[in-house]
């Protein structure tokens, strides 16, 4: 908190205005980098395709270099710009603090599966409608991840419960939450997770990673450590790669499309970690409920007085974030942009 500052006739600080306009600045700054970091990726690695470039390479050594690249691309780079501008000093020390009320947060990991899990599914609803469109493809992009074989599977389970946790959590529960928490922690909470889910540059995993980026948020502050966040957030992701995994099989993935109706050993795995998925969301949203009406309760007291519609409106306004979200329109639907860049520069 600064000492000594002019208050304005509003009780707003001056001078915390203007910090919290320039921090809203380098957010949507960010942003910007990461939509355009994520297109040069798409745009090299179709060129790369295209032109035959993996066309005489082993197949698990091209997955390996694609995921080095998209390494690259997603993480290091956007991440290191992100380190420039909002200058984390000292953050290491501040957010790998040995966390308070671990068990107790451990303990509500079903409420946040839960709540993610149940978005995820209304969000599957929401796009099927889409399913005769130009707009069903872009909305399910997801469906790339799924390993070809046992090796890919077991790189993807590596990158989504060791690499995305360590590098996400400290970007986005670290940098970006904590260079808002000045301004409310609250507003900080649910701006960094819908950062979050904006980041995963598609429909289908935009609802759930922002559900999923809010009750990380709000658990990185309430344990005042991130190291709860990256426990939890590899085993969020962990669940999903042991699905993948499962479908590399031969037998699971006969029987999925229907070729088969073999109940194979591992097929009963498969059906079996289904339903212990399904219910884990029933008893977490259960939590989840009785979680958010003990929340209301409690009132927080104000780091500051500036309207919460207020501090929204100054994020939204700046130009960088509306930079920002039109980019992520385009990459959201029909990716008109990355498109265009691929066919200048030959891209058939």
């Amino acid at each position: 908190m600064e000492e000594n500052i002019v208050v304005t006739p509003g009780g707003e600080s001056a001078p915390k205005m203007t910090g919290f306009k320039s921090v809203c600045l380098k957010l949507g700054l960010m942003m910007v980098i990461i939509y355009v970091s994520r297109g040069a990726e798409n745009v090299l690695l179709s060129l790369a395709l295209s032109s035959g470039l993996f066309a005489g390479m082993d197949g698990n050594t091209a997955y390996l270099i694609q995921t080095a690249v998209s390494f690259l691309f997603l993480y290091i780079i956007p991440m290191i710009c992100a380190a420039l501008l909002l200058k984390p000093k000292g953050m290491c020390a501040e957010v790998y603090k040995k966390p308070v009320y671990f068990s107790n947060a451990m303990g509500m990991f079903p409420a946040m599966y839960g709540l993610s899990f149940l978005v995820n599914l209304l969000t599957m609803l929401v796009s099927n409608l889409f399913r005769n469109t130009d707009l069903y493809k872009s909305f399910n992009t997801v469906n790339e991840l799924r390993p070809d074989n046992m090796f890919c599977a077991v790189v993807l389970l590596v990158q989504l419960v060791v690499i995305a946790p360590l590098f996400e959590e400290f970007w986005f529960r670290g940098i970006v939450l904590q260079s808002l928490r000045p301004y409310g922690n609250g507003f900080a909470i649910f701006v960094s997770g819908l950062i979050f889910g904006l980041t995963h540059a598609n429909f289908s995993q935009f609802f759930y990673a922002s559900v999923l980026g809010i009750c990380l948020g709000y658990i990185a502050v309430s344990t005042r450590s991130i190291i709860t966040t990256t426990v939890m957030h590899a085993m969020f992701n962990g669940m999903s790669g042991i699905m993948l995994l499962l479908i590399t099989f031969d037998d699971v993935g006969d029987y999925l499309l229907g070729i088969s109706t073999e109940q194979t050993p591992g097929v009963v795995c498969y059906l079996v970690f289904c339903f212990l998925l399904i219910m884990l969301m029933i008893i977490g949203v259960l939590m989840a409920i009785a979680k958010l009406r003990k929340i209301k309760r409690y009132k927080v007291p104000k780091m500051w007085e500036v309207s919460t519609a207020k501090r929204w409106g100054v994020f939204l306004s700046r130009f960088t974030v509306i930079i920002a979200l039109l980019l992520a329109a385009d990459t959201f639907t029909f990716q008109f942009i990355p498109k265009a860049l691929y066919k200048l520069l030959g891209g058939s």
